[in-house]
Formats: structure tokens, sequence, C-alpha cells
């Protein structure tokens, strides 16, 4: 299982690192992604040791998690790694903006510059045409959103140690949810004419 030997087929590795992580759990271990094996709680019943290798994806699948959540948590889920989950999908959050605009910035900064009204009147994207006070409401609460995901999950995880931070699975799934919320209405934000200045 060491992941250099998987190199052409990342599919296979995770397919056989999740079918071995079940047997693993009955002696409390678990195989990292990194090929490293780790210590956790001991499973002690065959459905204990099922639920631990996907219960986390299949919630977010039957949630209808966006894809762009996925796409940055992906084997996190499958190791039902709540922490790494929710830090990694926040991370992809701030990476998406930067796709989408070509900025730089990350976090509560990145958000300002992408979305908020500035002198212009205009932000670099919107999430809609911002011609009423409901609109113009809306753009600034999704910042608001995003601002309060970045300060409430991305900055504790990166300057905390997981096991003085701990993220609960129901905390999780409801983040990874709100994530999914924030990427549909990125999905349908328009660029404006304002420049990277």
């Amino acid at each position: 299982m060491t992941p250099v030997r998987y190199v052409g087929n990342p599919e296979m590795f995770e397919a056989l690192r999740v079918s071995l992580n079940g047997v693993l759990s009955f002696s409390g271990l678990l195989l990292a992604e990194d090929g490293s094996l780790q210590r956790r709680t001991p499973a002690r019943t065959l459905s204990d040791a099922a639920a631990r290798t996907k219960r986390l994806r299949d919630e977010m699948h039957r949630r209808g998690v966006h894809r762009e959540v996925l796409r940055f948590c992906q084997s996190d889920l499958l190791q039902e790694d709540c922490f790494d989950s929710v830090f990694e999908a926040t991370k992809g959050l701030g990476e998406r903006i930067r796709e989408m605009t070509g900025l730089q910035e990350d976090g509560a900064a990145l958000v300002d510059r992408a979305f908020n009204l500035g002198k212009s009147g205009l932000p670099m994207l919107a999430f809609n045409s911002l011609r009423t006070q409901s609109e113009l409401s809306e753009q600034n609460g999704l910042v608001s959103l995003m601002k309060g995901v970045f300060g409430t999950f991305r900055n504790p995880a990166a300057h905390t140690p997981k096991t003085r931070w701990p993220v609960s699975e129901p905390d999780a799934l409801d983040l990874l949810t709100t994530l999914s919320l924030i990427h549909r209405r990125l999905d349908d934000a328009v660029p404006t004419d304002t420049e990277i200045i």
C-alpha cells in the first residue's frame, strides 16, 4: 500500500485503502493517505466497521453535496476524518474563488476583495443583479457567510492541533452542506467589469 505504487491508478489505491481500513478498524488502526498507519478507537462490530468507512461520504451524497466540496475532501470523507474534511473543504472554497477571480488573497481578505461592493459599487463577482435592496442584502449576506466559514472553521483548524479542536460528525455535515450551498451560488455568480487592482 505504498502510495507511489498507485501513481497511475489513484482510484485503485483509494478503493483498496477503504477496504483495508474496514479490516484494520477492528485493531484500532487506520491506513492514512500517505500510507502510514494511525491509531483510532477499535471497531467492535461489523456494522461499526462498515459505517466508519463510508458513513460521512454516503450522507454527503444523500444531501446532494456540490461536486466542488468533494473535489477537496473526498479522501478525508472516506476515512471519516471530520477535522480534515472540514479543513480541506473550507480551503477548497478559497481556492475556487481564486480560480474564478485571479486574486491571490486568502480568507476574509479574499472574500472582501472578490465580493464587496467597493468604491465602484460593483464587486468582482456578483451573485445577482444588485439592483434592489434585497439583492444587495443577499450579496452582503453571502459575503458574511463566507467570511464566517473561514473564521469559524478554516482559521481554528489552521492554528490548532486536531486533538485540541475536535469536529463532531454533525458539525462536519452541517458545515459541508453550508459549503455546498455557497458553491451552488458561486456556480451562478457573474463577473462584473471591475478590474483586479
